[in-house]
């Protein structure tokens, strides 16, 4: 059967398919407030408290958004489909739009400070043709579009504490359309591959009715932040906290706070001695060869992700106190005293040494340091109330570099008796005598090696090759 553009033809039933272009949707997506308790006293120590845990209030809200929606959205997918069938010499009438009330939602994060929230739609539009035709309806073809659609928002974490989400944008956008035969009329082929398939293919549908939908009296940034205000209610900043961070997950919007940070308390005071064996230890510039520091946390670390895992290192940290050096009452001895230390509160110090020299034996060349370390305490901590007496003792060690005499790498190319035959070129080694054992190292050359020294009987090295003992 052959159609003319001036042949009748009634009704098609257009079917209509929205679906979300994101396949993950969640039918339901809730919300979760945490809180990071914190206190000065055990600074280490940041349990987390859950507030709220409503697995469906958002999605709730958003229903009620889409509700309120819905009829827009018809009135813009129906001017859509009027405006492409016109196009073709066509006419719409009876239209009905049935889209689903029910609609399901995903959100995720977007970026810094925002969340994207997507809307997963169903449903379809019927609407009849009719152009003149000399036979009558009963060989009408019956065909249905089906499209892909995805209406999007964005939400922005605002400073606001009443109003922790907004609506900046929402667009709806549909992808490509397909149309498929309902009978087995042949005609009906035509009038679908002819007249309408490359239309609805092509981008003037899209753009149709994504103008229609989103131009079309659609206020969806509106109705979805009228919808998100008891949502806002439940996100609202706990009093003496702050909002440390929000995030978004396909079934829930979860945000977290803290206790704001906080001023250390001052007047605490910790005095004492710092000490060493004149014997083993010489202090070439005397007590000026000694500093303390000290800082004290003043909040949480921040949380890397809603299970409260965090970095203790990223905590904040604030530099506190006054050093003062005094001579000592005896020989190897220097009197400190540090002010300005928050008063009940865990200092941390950190006591450092300026005295080291560089020493050899044989063939090696290694360094002594000269470290501060508590006398009966931890030597870091102190918890001055309001003062407190904390002592150090000076003690040496070997640290880690051994190198050897320039003169033994000529040796290194040199023919053994009996031993295999070096190639120079490929064979960067040299042979060195270790302060720590006397042993022969092979050691790559440029590289440091780290020593464990451990005294061994005078016959072992000559007098000149064994060091010291260090304390």
């Amino acid at each position: 059967m052959n159609f003319t553009p001036s042949s009748r033809r009634s009704i098609a039933a257009f079917g209509l398919a929205l679906l979300c272009a994101l396949p993950a949707a969640h039918a339901a997506v809730g919300a979760r407030v945490m809180l990071q308790e914190w206190s000065p006293l055990t600074p280490k120590q940041q349990p987390l408290r859950v507030l709220v845990n409503d697995p469906r209030v958002v999605s709730d809200q958003l229903q009620k958004a889409w509700t309120a929606a819905r009829p827009l959205v018809c009135q813009g997918l129906v001017a859509a489909m009027a405006k492409a069938v016109a196009s073709k010499g066509q006419q719409l009438r009876d239209v009905k739009c049935l889209l689903d009330e029910t609609v399901a939602f995903s959100v995720a994060n977007a970026g810094a400070n925002a969340l994207s929230a997507s809307f997963a739609i169903g449903g379809y539009v019927e609407a009849t043709t009719t152009t003149p035709t000399p036979i009558g309806s009963y060989g009408d073809p019956r065909f249905s579009l089906r499209v892909t659609a995805n209406l999007l928002a964005a939400l922005a974490v605002q400073p606001n504490p009443n109003q922790t989400l907004r609506v900046t944008t929402a667009r709806f956008s549909l992808g490509d359309a397909a149309i498929d035969s309902h009978n087995a009329v042949g005609d009906a082929i035509l009038f679908v591959a002819e007249d309408l398939l490359p239309f609805f293919k092509g981008a003037n549908f899209r753009k149709f009715a994504e103008d229609a939908i989103n131009q079309y009296h659609v206020n969806f940034e509106g109705s979805i932040n009228s919808a998100l205000a008891p949502v806002n209610e439940l996100l609202r900043t706990p009093s003496g906290a702050v909002r440390i961070a929000v995030w978004g997950r396909p079934d829930s919007i979860i945000v977290a706070f803290g206790p704001r940070e906080l001023a250390p308390p001052t007047g605490g005071t910790v005095f004492g001695a710092l000490r060493w064996d004149k014997n083993q230890v010489t202090a070439p510039n005397g007590c000026s060869s000694f500093s303390i520091s000290a800082s004290v946390q003043t909040g949480p670390a921040p949380l890397r992700d809603p299970s409260g895992y965090f970095e203790p290192a990223d905590a904040p940290m604030r530099k506190i106190g006054n050093f003062q050096l005094q001579p000592g009452t005896a020989e190897g001895e220097c009197r400190y005293r540090m002010t300005a230390l928050a008063t009940g509160w865990p200092n941390e110090l950190q006591a450092r040494s300026s005295i080291g020299a560089k020493k050899t034996t044989g063939n090696s060349l290694y360094r002594v340091n000269y470290a501060l370390s508590g006398d009966g305490w931890d030597g870091r901590t102190v918890v001055p109330q309001p003062s407190a007496e904390r002592n150090y003792r000076v003690h040496g060690s070997a640290s880690a570099t051994a190198t050897v005499d320039p003169g033994l790498a000529a040796k290194k190319r040199a023919l053994q008796p009996g031993g295999p035959v070096i190639n120079p070129g490929i064979t960067p080694y040299k042979a060195a005598i270790t302060p720590a054992t006397g042993a022969t190292a092979v050691l790559n050359k440029g590289k440091a090696v780290s020593l464990n020294p451990q005294p061994l009987p005078p016959s072992t090295l000559a007098p000149a090759q064994v060091p010291s003992t260090l304390r």
